[in-house]
């Protein structure tokens, strides 16, 4: 029986936000990949801003986190980038717990 791959367009591989919004009377939802499903081309669009805001000595969490979110949901991003500080954090942690790969599971190397 042959190994089969989890596709990144996969509901499985997707983490749902919704994010209360002063003002609006619905959430702004937005999904994202977990964080070894990126597209390639987003992948190397970021590393490339990385590395330049490393040297840059701008590497925050909040810079870091943004970036990712203007990349992967830039039709919500105007919005994401109004959020407080407290509300990034949420979002990261919550993207990089979601993102873990537990006992059992596989992922794909980034290095492949």
């Amino acid at each position: 029986m042959a190994f089969q791959i989890i596709p990144a367009h996969d509901p499985s591989v997707q983490i749902e936000f919704e994010v209360p919004i002063k003002g609006r009377q619905n959430p702004l939802s937005f999904s994202v990949p977990k964080l070894h499903f990126f597209p390639v081309e987003i992948s190397d669009k970021y590393k490339e801003w990385f590395e330049a805001q490393v040297k840059a000595k701008k590497a925050t969490d909040r810079a870091c986190t943004l970036k990712l979110l203007e990349l992967l949901a830039p039709k919500q991003y105007d919005t994401l980038a109004k959020l407080t500080d407290g509300e990034i954090t949420q979002i990261s942690k919550h993207w990089e717990e979601a993102s873990k790969v537990g006992l059992g599971e596989s992922s794909a190397s980034s290095d492949s």
